[in-house]
């Protein structure tokens, strides 16, 4: 399953650079968020959106299987208070059903992180 998460960041570059060197100083193909093997990566083909002051940037997020969303959150949170410039994210992923006839259904699920002041 395909977990993203949404940022609303004043300098995208600025943490797309920080995540990178992250994942490059703990030698992970992508940033880590936790020792439970929670990480991000960057979409080359995801370009910031937004005007000026506030970017939305969407990230690839990895979840291993065995963690729920919200134990995820709650890691990615501690994560991106290290960070500057993060005032909002939201993690979004689908959740596939079949019903009896073998018809899927793409059900849309988010997950806000709330980031406090501190």
């Amino acid at each position: 399953m395909d977990y993203h998460l949404d940022l609303e960041t004043d300098d995208a570059e600025a943490f797309i650079s920080a995540m990178e060197s992250d994942a490059e100083a703990a030698g992970a193909a992508g940033a880590p968020v936790s020792d439970s093997g929670i990480g991000l990566r960057n979409d080359p083909e995801n370009e910031p959106r937004g005007g000026e002051g506030v970017q939305l940037l969407t990230l690839l997020l990895t979840i291993p299987a065995g963690i729920t969303v919200d134990v995820a959150a709650d890691q990615i949170k501690s994560y991106l208070r290290r960070k500057r410039g993060i005032r909002e994210a939201t993690i979004t992923w689908a959740e596939e059903t079949v019903d009896d006839d073998g018809n899927v259904d793409a059900i849309a699920r988010e997950q806000r992180v709330e980031l406090d002041e501190s």
